[in-house]
Parts: structure tokens; C-alpha cells; sequence
């Protein structure tokens, strides 16, 4: 990259007014998802924005199951790779050869493949979670006071 750009510096909530792709934290520190490559990953944040567009289209199957319609050359595109690398990104979040975050299935002849975006939480993770979790209940320590009318009012201290 030999031209070096000259970008400008946020100021206060600037950074609010753009919209941002989001990539589940859990695809990048739970265990399971770390032999998933980087590609994979922004491929799935994509893919979850796209999920949005579906629901608002209400493409749902005949049980309830939002999909969505990716084609390798919108991720060739959006990914700025070759076909090569766009195919293996998807086969790595596909059920057949990967980890199993989305499902394809074909419709036939002609027709584009329709891809299911699932859940990237596990089955059994949130309980584990919470068990493992020490909660700590502080008492709420109120106090009672009166203002220069008389009035009673509580005070609460964290």
C-alpha cells in the first residue's frame, strides 16, 4: 500500500452516525469457535446483518425459519477475495463440512440457494454459565431524610 490517506479524527459522539457490522464477542473467545478463521467469522457477522433484511422481507420457510439469499459473489465482493477463499469461508460455517452455523439447501435447477443463519449460542451454555457465576447480592442501604419543608424522602447509597 504505497499511498498513505490522511483521515480525520472523531470528535465526541461522531462515531454514532455511521452503522457498524456486528461480530458475535462469543465467535472470538468461547473455545469451540477458535479453529474458525478470521474470514469465517466476518463472514457470519455478514451474514447476521443480512438476516435483518430477511426478516423485514418476511422470507420464512413453511416452519417459521427466517433464511437468507448469499451468493459467492456477494461475498467475493463484500470480502474483497477470490472465489477460492470465499468458498472455503463458507465451508467452514456450513453443516455438511463445518462447525455448523448455517445450512444451505438448494431449491433446484436454476434457483438460488437458500442459506439458514443459526444461533451461534450452544445448546447448555447459558446454564453452564450461570452455574458457574458467583453472584453477589449487596443491601441496599437506605437512609431516610427531610428536606426544608418537612418532607420525608429516601436516600439510597450503592
Amino acid at each position: 500500500m504505497d499511498k498513505k490517506m490522511n483521515f480525520k479524527y472523531f470528535y465526541g459522539t461522531e462515531s454514532d452516525q455511521f452503522s457498524f457490522y456486528r461480530i458475535p464477542k462469543a465467535l472470538f473467545t468461547n473455545d469451540c469457535f477458535k479453529e474458525l478463521s478470521s474470514d469465517a467469522k466476518i463472514l457470519y457477522g455478514l451474514m447476521l446483518d443480512r438476516m435483518s433484511l430477511s426478516i423485514k422481507n418476511q422470507w420464512f420457510d413453511e416452519k417459521n425459519r427466517a433464511y437468507i439469499y448469499f451468493s459467492i459473489e456477494d461475498i467475493m465482493e463484500l470480502l474483497n477475495c477470490g472465489r477460492n477463499k470465499a468458498v472455503k469461508s463458507l465451508q467452514e460455517l456450513d453443516d455438511e463440512k463445518g462447525i455448523g452455523l448455517i445450512e444451505k439447501r438448494r431449491q433446484g435447477f436454476g434457483k438460488v440457494t437458500i442459506i439458514y443463519v443459526k444461533s451461534f449460542i450452544q445448546e447448555g451454555y447459558e446454564e453452564k454459565k450461570t452455574e458457574e457465576t458467583e453472584v453477589v447480592k449487596f443491601a441496599n442501604q437506605t437512609s431516610v431524610e427531610k428536606d426544608d419543608t418537612g418532607e420525608v424522602f429516601y436516600k439510597t447509597n450503592f
